[in-house]
């Protein structure tokens, strides 16, 4: 039961009793008024006398007058009310008692309540947190797992592309010293193809040097004398230089001027053998 039911009940109690006496004051006053009054006799006296006592007929007696109307019965006072029951101060202090160990209990209920709410939301953000850190960890160790992956795949990968590139190395490396190998088997073969055509190279520009040449005075027998010839392709000489000779300046000029006459100096009998500067004897037949 509640504190504020139990604090009302003594005044319920009071009510009650004063409402079933004032029913019970009203139920006897109507009673009362509703049965009809009771009428009391009237006492009359009379007394006989002769006609000739007083010499004359009596005249007729005076008709009685009506009797006066009974009076209404006072309203019988209402029965005072019953004195309000003082409370049983024992038992007042019991309900106190009672009153204020059921306010202890619901203030006991009510801080085990909160309590165990508190216990309840700590225990629940608790959980929470431990499953957001469970989570978190175990994110952590996937991306972890992943990177570890990854770089190994990566390591793997970077080991096979130089196993490759090392394989693809020796490969070319091999290409190349086979074509070296061809290329000097036909160099070989070229120069000792190239030496014959080169000297008949060689002797057409002397021969046509040679005929160009103007001997000057002071050439003597023996002359021989070494020429740095430029060329383009079609045999146009752009310079000529006179390197070593045993002849003096005239002779020197003399050659030069004759390389620039001679040209354009045959071409070679193969266009492999064509060189941009070539190196010219100059021996003269005398």
């Amino acid at each position: 039961m509640s504190r504020a039911v139990l604090r009302w009940q003594p005044y319920g109690w009071s009510i009650g009793l004063h409402v079933a006496l004032l029913a019970i004051v009203l139920v006897a006053t109507y009673r009362q008024s509703s049965s009809p009054p009771k009428l009391e006799a009237l006492a009359i006296e009379a007394m006989v006398v002769d006609a000739k006592d007083f010499g004359a007929p009596p005249a007729a007696l005076p008709r009685p007058a009506d009797p006066p109307a009974p009076e209404p019965e006072p309203e019988p006072e209402a029965a005072p009310a019953p004195a309000e029951p003082q409370p049983d101060p024992d038992e007042l202090a019991r309900e106190q008692e009672r009153i204020k160990a059921a306010e202890v209990k619901r203030q006991a209920d009510a801080e085990a309540k909160r309590k165990a709410e508190a216990k309840r939301k700590a225990e629940a953000e608790a959980k929470r947190k431990a499953e957001a850190e469970a989570k978190r960890k175990a994110e952590a160790e996937a991306r972890r797992k992943a990177a570890e992956a990854e770089a190994k795949r990566k390591a793997e990968a970077e080991a096979e592309a130089r196993r490759a590139a090392e394989e693809q190395r020796i490969k070319a490396e091999r290409e190349a010293d086979l074509r070296r190998q061809l290329d000097a088997e036909d160099g070989r073969r070229n120069e000792a193809r190239l030496a014959g055509l080169g000297a008949q190279w060689a002797q057409a520009i002397q021969a046509r040097v040679q005929r160009a040449w103007i001997r000057p005075p002071s050439a003597r027998a023996g002359l021989d004398c070494v020429v740095m010839v430029t060329q383009v392709p079609g045999g146009t000489v752009v310079r000529a230089e006179v390197k070593s000779c045993n002849g003096d300046d005239a002779v020197r000029q003399s050659i030069e001027a004759a390389v620039f006459r001679a040209s354009p100096l045959p071409p070679p009998p193969d266009p492999a053998m064509f060189e941009r500067v070539l190196e010219l004897r100059f021996r003269p037949n005398d």
